[in-house]
């Protein structure tokens, strides 16, 4: 009998998530912050991979300056990385697969197989994740490289869109296309047809098919992140990645890298309430209501308020509101945000006009 496949989860903690300014900066992204329970996203993402359930211990990709913080973070739920890699500055998730590639196959041979995950999205239903992971791992094995695709719930227009082809083995579909996120009613056709999913941007492969795609249409990816691998610096548990090397590698996406252009791209339909919590409206949707329609989160004192996400944060001043609705007032230390609930999906052009330093 075949024995169940080396899986290691590599989680990449490196975005910003300036879409939730005030409280996500660079110093301290979305991921380490509890937006949706008592726990971190970041947190979360780790518990949702146990060795209990047959994973390997997580290796942790992040920016050098959040690597103490990672470690602790993991502490706190019981949970010792394999590795902790940092990258002296943000290059994507191509290189990044690359990395996690290399990691895998020294530590564990080829075969063994990449689960490349963020570690700031929200999955509600693990057991359902984890049923999905299991199913992919078999497309995976058989030399596929295999991405998690999100049933729709909604004619979203923030996510991207994969198309499914004809069915594999167990419940792995070819990838007929990527779609670039749609307009309002494309999105609502998607959703009609059944035949597309969000991308979750969740990958599993196994690390010696990753370096094989890269060689064939990314070299210069690859030995760029090759170089900087050789020259890698151990410290305990950390593992730094050299910045002259790094920062010569492309900065590229797996998907523009690899996924658009492989013969191998498999996905697997995952039904288990993902969400990337990209905004604060995400934040408004997870969240417990109350009678008003309300989601709050801190110290908050409403009157006459309706359909509003108040978030005060542990280190921010009270919110009091009388008379409101449709609004996301979020209060930290540094800054508070207003803007109607509608819109605070868009605060790009709101976040340009900031100092460095609020960032």
């Amino acid at each position: 009998m075949k024995a169940d496949p080396i899986i290691v989860p590599v989680i990449m903690s490196g975005g910003a998530g300036t879409r939730l300014w005030p409280l996500s900066t660079r110093k301290r992204p979305k991921q380490l912050h509890a937006l949706t329970g008592a726990l971190t996203l970041l947190q979360q993402t780790v518990l949702r991979c146990p060795q209990s359930r047959g994973f390997a211990a997580p290796v942790l990709v992040c920016a050098a300056r959040h690597a103490d913080e990672v470690q602790r973070q993991c502490e706190a739920v019981n949970t010792v990385p394999a590795a902790v890699i940092t990258e002296p500055c943000p290059r994507n998730t191509a290189p990044c697969a690359v990395t996690a590639a290399l990691f895998v196959r020294d530590a564990y041979g080829e075969d063994a197989q990449v689960l490349l995950l963020a570690a700031d999205h929200f999955v509600g239903d693990t057991d359902a994740f984890i049923a999905a992971v299991t199913a992919g791992a078999q497309a995976a094995a058989s030399g596929h490289i295999v991405t998690f695709g999100a049933k729709p719930t909604g004619p979203a227009i923030g996510y991207g869109y994969i198309r499914k082809g004809k069915a594999l083995d167990g419940a792995a579909f070819q990838v007929n296309s990527f779609v670039e996120k749609p307009d309002l009613e494309t999105a609502r056709d998607y959703l009609q047809s059944g035949d597309y999913l969000w991308n979750a941007g969740i990958f599993l492969f196994c690390a010696g098919v990753m370096l094989e795609e890269m060689t064939t249409h990314r070299p210069d990816i690859l030995d760029a992140t090759l170089k900087a691998w050789e020259g890698r610096q151990s410290d305990g548990l950390c593992t730094h990645l050299p910045a002259p090397a790094f920062s010569a590698c492309p900065s590229e996406s797996v998907d523009y890298a690899v996924m658009e252009n492989t013969k191998r791209a498999a996905v697997v339909p995952l039904d288990a309430g993902w969400s990337d919590v990209g905004a604060w409206p995400a934040i408004y949707d997870l969240g417990t209501k109350d009678e008003a329609g309300n989601a709050s989160h801190g110290r908050v004192v409403m009157k006459q308020t309706n359909d509003c996400l108040l978030y005060a944060g542990g280190d921010g001043p009270m919110i009091a509101t009388l008379g409101v609705e449709n609004l996301t007032v979020i209060s930290t230390k540094n800054a508070v945000l207003i803007a109607p609930l509608d819109r605070a999906d868009n605060i790009k052009t709101l976040i340009a006009e900031l100092d460095e330093d609020d960032l």
